[in-house]
């Protein structure tokens, strides 16, 4: 056995909640292992919580007093608010209960499927409660969810009974159509249900709600939703897909007056406590090695375009593989985990995996797609003929590796991987469960030595115990933030750096742009005490226009204007955000600051910055960033719209710090 002993081992491994969470999405924590890639799931820092809706009626849909003139199968009234919004029950119902969902979360087609319909043939048909849908596709981890979501609007514009006879389908079905070309599904199931086929087709194939679909994301967020199924009852928030009778006692609660009781918080582990192993479901497998009967598994989850994994491949894998796979000590299963948002190649370089594999040379391309990652990473689609070239290296059959590639067959158990991935816990890559024990981040030989003897043994839950003597140490100090090639404003030599990470679709950073950054550029930046640093965090999936924002300020600045550029993007946020022509109307702003449009135009259609925002972002994660707007005043973290006087004071103490 390894040298490293047990309380190092401890102090390596990151302990894990691990529970099955009873939504889709979630919040990331900080202070996560430094070699663990994150998923930047949560929305801006500070959240601020609107104002309900209030539904009401339209003459359209509705009749007065909130007695609606459709009805869906079961009887029940059903309509659209006045701001669009699908309801069912009575527009006057004492309980306002509003779903914010994603029609490809398990846990939503769970609440859709299992509690919706006690709630109908109870509250809602009794007229105590009226449900108002919202539409929060996690476009990161369920890349189907948008169109479904776009599919049922379309349907919705055949009347609110069409709307919710799609809305139901969708969710009875989520596996049928999670797959590449959804739209086709979704054709079939307008004709079951005697919907017009043509303008349903065309509606389909326009995207024609994508700017609803986004308003609908983007209240979400403002209100502090970050995971589904989110719901507000009469404003009183209700995170997860829960049971029937909670939701009852819920309902009941808030129809006397009462607050509802708080959800439990999941406990800090213990580090006293011994955790209990996880059920790795051995479905969906990517590649496998080893003896089936051995006594440890590993399962490791993976992303073919984080460095991470591909440090773990080259480095560590190699000698599981002699060692402890070769010698019988192991089996050795790899899961796809493609993190979307930030690595837009890493699933079809997952395809391109397990095609390779039908053709027995899985291992070969999975060690192929590390060892040249940088000459694929951010290739875009080009990376679809950069994997066939590596086909034919392997002397596979290119015809059907490239039937394969587009056949979309392996959809399905990509995606499966990712959502068991989410439900186990994980946030990111490499992950790796040792017989049901989690281990974080492209950890070195030696950990997966010691953890693999001890799962031997039977101890591997002891290692996890934290011993009273040697307590896992807090952070301290400022963290190094590398200042790289960012664009930067006021003395390069002053006192104070402050570093903010931003995405210019939130809120919060537009608030701070508006209310402190220029009080700050005046008092400390341009007296020369501060030189202030501009990063990227583009929170891709609740702000789909922010990567192309953060591209445009750097297009900009290629021409002297970033400054200007990133003050327009903020100061007319509500102009662009949430618009799927955003980058006409970014060239808007370059001629009205006076660039050369045409070139202006050519660098952000090609993408020229795109792994520039991309490298920000993952150093961002790697610092500990989840949310933003976030900053770092000579190396201390400081997160979210803070007022001046808190940035005032922090910096007045460093000035003080220096000249004593």
């Amino acid at each position: 056995m390894s040298a490293i002993n047990r309380s190092v081992f401890f102090a390596m491994l990151a302990l894990v909640a691990l529970i099955l969470m009873a939504a889709c999405g979630g919040g990331v924590s900080s202070g996560e292992d430094p070699n663990e890639q994150q998923i930047p799931f949560v929305g801006d820092a500070a959240p601020e919580q609107a104002a309900v809706p209030t539904p009401q009626s339209t003459p359209e849909n509705n009749s007065p007093a909130g007695d609606s003139a459709e009805v869906d199968a079961n009887g029940v009234p059903v309509g659209f608010t006045e701001d669009g919004r699908p309801y069912r029950g009575q527009l006057d119902a004492p309980v306002v209960m509003e779903a914010f969902s994603d029609f490809q979360c398990p846990y939503c087609g769970r609440f859709s499927t299992q509690t919706l319909p006690g709630l109908i043939e109870n509250q809602i048909a009794a007229g105590e409660v009226v449900l108002i849908f919202y539409d929060f596709p996690l476009n990161n981890i369920h890349p189907q969810a948008a169109a479904a979501a776009n599919a049922a609007r379309c349907a919705g514009e055949q009347g609110a009974a069409a709307y919710w006879a799609m809305h139901d389908r969708l969710f009875e079905s989520i596996s049928d159509w999670s797959i590449s070309s959804p739209n086709d599904v979704f054709r079939t199931y307008a004709a079951d249900l005697g919907l017009e086929a043509l303008d349903f087709g065309n509606c389909l194939d326009e995207n024609r709600h994508e700017a609803a679909i986004a308003a609908d994301l983007a209240l979400g967020e403002s209100r502090g939703v970050n995971s589904t199924p989110s719901f507000f009852l009469n404003d009183q928030p209700v995170i997860g897909a829960y049971p029937l009778d909670y939701f009852n006692e819920a309902i009941s609660l808030v129809m006397s007056g009462e607050a509802i009781a708080a959800e439990p918080e999941v406990p800090t582990p213990d580090p006293s406590v011994k955790p209990t192993p996880v059920t790795v479901i051995m479905d969906d497998i990517a590649g496998e090695k080893g003896d089936p009967s051995a006594a440890v598994t590993v399962v490791e989850y993976t992303d073919y375009q984080c460095p991470y994994c591909a440090r773990h491949a080259g480095e560590t894998l190699p000698r599981l593989l002699t060692e402890m796979v070769d010698s019988g000590h192991i089996r050795y299963i790899v899961k796809d985990f493609p993190l979307d948002n930030i690595h837009p190649q890493a699933r079809v370089a997952a395809v391109a995996a397990r095609c390779a594999g039908e053709q027995e040379a899985y291992w070969h391309m999975h060690d192929l797609l590390f060892t040249r990652q940088a000459e694929w990473s951010g290739l875009g689609e080009g990376a679809v003929d950069f994997f066939a070239a590596l086909a034919t290296e392997l002397n596979l059959d290119a015809e059907a590796f490239a039937t394969c590639q587009t056949s979309g067959r392996h959809d399905d158990a990509i995606q499966a991987n990712l959502d068991e991935a989410l439900a186990l816990g994980m946030r990111g890559t490499p992950a790796f469960f040792i017989n049901g024990f989690p281990v974080s981040g492209a950890q070195p030989f030696e950990l997966f030595d010691y953890a693999i003897t001890l799962a031997e043994e039977g101890t591997l839950a002891d290692a996890y115990v934290a011993p009273a003597q040697e307590p896992t140490p807090e952070p301290t100090g400022p963290v190094e933030v590398e200042i790289g090639d960012a664009y930067g404003i006021g003395a390069e030599d002053a006192p104070v750096v402050i570093v903010e990470f931003t995405d210019f679709q939130c809120p919060f950073c537009s608030r701070h742009f508006a209310q402190t950054f220029s009080q700050l550029k005046a008092d400390y930046v341009d007296s020369g005490k501060v030189h202030y640093i501009f990063k990227d965090f583009p929170l891709s999936n609740i702000h789909p226009q922010a990567q192309k924002a953060a591209e445009a300020a750097r297009c900009a600045g290629d021409q002297g204007a970033y400054e200007t550029m990133h003050g327009l993007l903020f100061s007319r946020q509500e102009e662009w955000s949430g618009r799927s022509d955003a980058e006409a109307v970014f060239a808007t702003f370059a001629e009205s600051a006076g660039l050369d449009v045409a070139v202006f135009e050519e660098c952000l259609s090609s993408g020229q910055h795109a792994a520039a925002v991309q490298a920000d972002l993952e150093q961002g994660i790697q610092l500990g960033v989840n949310g933003t707007p976030a900053f770092f005043l000579n190396g201390n973290f400081l997160s979210g719209a803070q007022p001046y006087e808190v940035f005032r004071e922090v910096i007045e103490g460093l000035l003080a710090e220096q000249e004593s």
